[in-house]
C-alpha cells in the first residue's frame, strides 16, 4: 500500500509539473501577443502560429540553459514564423531588416540599416551608411537609390560591389530625405542636378577585396575608418538573437544575409 501511495504521489507531482509548465507557456504566449499583435483572423492561423511559437520558445530555453554559450536568444517578430520557408512578401517587408544596427566604437561610423526588408537575399546595401560630417551630426544616405538604380530589380538581390561601382560612376549617393525608402523596387528617379549629394565616392575603382579568414587584415581596414561588406550564412538561431557575441556553426548555405562589419571589440572575454 505504501509503495502504491508513493507511485501515485510521483504521478501527481509529474502532472502538476506539466500543468505548471503549460501555464507558464500560456502566460509567455499572451505576453508575446500583447507586444507583437499578429492580427490573426482565423482559429486555424492562431493555432499554427502558436505551435510555431511553442517550438521557438523551447529552442530559446534550451539554448539559454546551456553553459558556455556566448550569446542569448529571445523572442521577437520572427518567433511565429518558419524561417526560410513561409515568409510572405508582406512579412518580409515588415520583419526583415528589423534588427538594430551594431553600436559603433569610436573608430568607425555606424550603419544606417542592417538589412533591406525588400530582399531576403544578396542586396547591395554597403553604401547605405551614416556619414558623420564635420558639424557632428549624422546624414542618412538613400537606400532606395541603390535599390532602384544600381541594378535591375534591386529587391531580388544583388552584390555590394555593383552598388559601389554604380555610385562611383553616377555622382554619388543622395540623402534619404531626397530619395526616401519604400521597401520595394521602383523606377530610378535619381538626378544629381535636382538632389543633394550626401556621399561621394573618391575612387573610380572603389572595391578592395580583403583576404578571406584573415582577422588581422579585416581589423586593419576597420581601423582605417572603412567598412567591410560580408555575407553571413544564417542559422535558425540568428533570428532569435538577443544579446552577446553571436557564434553558431549550424549554417544554412543557401540563405546568406548581406551586412556590414563596422568594428571589433571584446565582450565577456569573447573577441568579436
Amino acid at each position: 500500500m505504501g509503495q502504491f501511495t508513493f507511485v501515485a504521489v510521483i504521478v501527481m507531482m509529474a502532472l502538476a509539473a506539466r500543468l505548471h509548465a503549460a501555464e507558464d507557456f500560456e502566460s509567455v504566449w499572451q505576453a508575446y501577443l500583447a507586444k507583437y499583435p499578429l492580427g490573426m483572423k482565423t482559429k486555424s492561423e492562431h493555432e499554427i502560429r502558436k505551435s510555431i511559437f511553442n517550438e521557438t520558445h523551447a529552442r530559446i530555453q534550451k539554448h539559454n540553459s546551456k553553459k558556455g554559450v556566448t550569446f542569448q536568444m529571445g523572442h521577437n517578430a520572427f518567433s511565429v514564423l518558419v524561417i526560410h520557408s513561409d515568409l510572405t512578401s508582406e512579412e518580409k517587408k515588415r520583419h526583415l531588416g528589423a534588427f538594430k544596427p551594431v553600436r559603433p566604437n569610436s573608430v568607425v561610423r555606424g550603419v544606417a540599416r542592417e538589412a533591406l526588408p525588400c530582399s531576403v537575399g544578396k542586396i547591395a546595401l554597403t553604401p547605405n551608411i551614416r556619414l558623420k560630417d564635420l558639424m557632428g551630426f549624422y546624414l542618412i544616405t538613400s537606400e532606395q537609390q541603390i535599390v532602384d538604380c544600381s541594378r535591375k530589380d534591386g529587391c531580388s538581390g544583388g552584390w555590394e560591389q555593383e552598388a559601389w561601382q554604380y555610385l562611383a560612376s553616377n555622382s554619388g549617393q543622395t540623402d534619404d530625405s531626397s530619395y526616401p525608402y519604400t521597401a520595394e523596387t521602383g523606377t530610378c528617379v535619381f538626378s544629381p542636378s535636382d538632389m543633394s549629394i550626401g556621399a561621394e565616392i573618391s575612387s573610380s575603382d572603389p572595391v578592395e577585396w580583403v583576404a578571406w579568414q584573415d582577422p588581422t587584415a579585416m581589423m586593419t581596414v576597420l581601423v582605417d575608418g572603412r567598412i567591410i561588406s560580408i555575407y553571413m550564412q544564417l542559422p535558425e538561431s540568428f533570428f532569435s538573437y538577443e544579446s552577446g557575441v553571436f557564434n553558431d556553426d549550424q549554417c544554412v548555405g543557401s540563405y546568406a544575409h548581406a551586412m556590414n562589419v563596422v568594428g571589433y571589440d571584446t565582450l565577456d572575454q569573447n573577441d568579436y
